[in-house]
């Protein structure tokens, strides 16, 4: 094989493997028809953050907080992304999802169909400081227990989940 039948076949490689990155890329932004068509866990620009099931909420993200409350979070609008180039994606609404102001102001009416054992454990966690309870994992995840992430929590994370979930699980 000469030099130059080699730079050609190397070349070609290199312009496969931009076209396949180029792809890949843009498949990671996506747009939804209307904010009520963001799925759980996902997030899209100017929709207001919300609770749902099975993931814990949909579009919070900084771009979203901006939005909400613009004077206050105002610092947060360079990390909106530019949703021109995404890729539009199809869903079906999801009913199993609530506004988190809706969620908020009616909080206390739901407060009374919680079991008292439920009430005490809210009261104590709001007691706690948000340095304890800010954990980087959910304690009863909304999937079968993934072996692997659990594998892969450093030890500290992975004692505390173990302690948590003894703890919650009468929650």
């Amino acid at each position: 094989m000469t030099l130059k039948t080699k730079n050609k076949s190397s070349n070609a490689k290199n312009k496969s493997s931009n076209a396949k990155n180029k792809s890949s890329n843009a498949s990671i932004c996506k747009v939804y028809k209307s904010c009520d068509h963001v799925p759980c866990g996902a997030t899209m620009n100017k929709c207001t953050p919300s609770y749902c099931y099975p993931n814990s909420s949909k579009n919070w993200n900084y771009c979203n907080m901006s939005n909400w409350k613009s004077r206050r979070y105002k610092k947060y609008k360079s990390s909106c992304s530019d949703e021109s180039k995404c890729v539009l994606v199809k869903t079906k609404k999801n009913n199993n999802s609530v506004d988190v102001l809706t969620l908020h102001n009616k909080m206390p009416y739901i407060w009374r169909f919680l079991k008292p054992e439920t009430r005490k454990h809210m009261v104590l966690l709001a007691k706690k400081p948000i340095k304890h309870i800010n954990i980087p994992f959910s304690v009863f995840s909304h999937t079968k227990p993934n072996s692997r992430f659990i594998n892969n929590m450093t030890k500290k994370n992975r004692n505390r989940l173990y302690k948590l979930r003894k703890k919650y699980r009468s929650i």
